[in-house]
């Protein structure tokens, strides 16, 4: 009966051993889970300032054409295929998904693109524009704020992926405790991880 009690008191301590290393398990992966999550809000950030810049952007052209009493069709209709974008893209910034996002980002640079060739080409005195220069500058650090915190989100998803698939503690604690096996990577589509060329545009003659 004596023995009886001293293995029960050894399983005992065993499993809280056991327990105890699972749980720090947990705690690992807690934390890079909220590095990621919190790596992602600012990709989001930057994302939105991108999704809010480029209709100003556009209605910024908008409002000169007006006052130069120019046709404004082509301009109105690229203006509004932008806005109908940007809402499309506000529903992707609330799920965790940057293939959906950088390929949203990349139909924007795209729209963004077409539509400063049809400005330039038929209104060029706008190479002038004070606000449309600002304006161009923002564009352009923007971009470079997406690059950043794709890069950053990158690393901070690749050490979550190491410690969760290369570790027994925690592959068994993820297991237990339903933590993905993997965080998806940006891996943007060749044309989004190019910024809208529109220094480009506006150098053209």
């Amino acid at each position: 009966m004596k023995v009886f009690g001293i293995v029960l008191i050894v399983l005992f301590l065993l499993v809280l051993a056991v327990g105890g290393w699972i749980w720090s398990g947990r705690a690992g992966l807690i934390d890079r889970t909220q590095s990621v999550d919190e790596k992602w809000a600012q990709v989001q950030n930057v994302y939105q300032r991108r999704f809010d810049l480029v209709p100003n952007l556009v209605a910024s052209v908008d409002n000169f054409m007006q006052r130069q009493q120019a046709t404004l069709t082509e301009v109105i209709s690229m203006r509004q295929r932008v806005i109908d974008l940007k809402e499309s893209a506000e529903k992707a910034l609330g799920s965790q998904n940057p293939a959906l996002l950088d390929s949203l980002a990349g139909q924007l640079s795209r729209q963004l693109n077409s539509f400063i060739n049809v400005v330039v080409e038929q209104y060029p005195q706008i190479k002038g524009d004070q606000l449309y220069a600002d304006l161009m500058t923002q564009l352009e650090g923007t971009e470079n704020r997406i690059a950043q915190e794709r890069r950053t989100f990158n690393e901070i998803v690749r050490d979550y992926n190491t410690y969760r698939q290369r570790g027994i503690k925690a592959l068994i604690a993820g297991s237990i405790f339903g933590f993905p096996y993997e965080k998806q990577f940006f891996a943007a589509q060749p044309e989004a991880q190019t910024a809208p060329s529109v220094k480009d545009a506006f150098n053209n003659e």
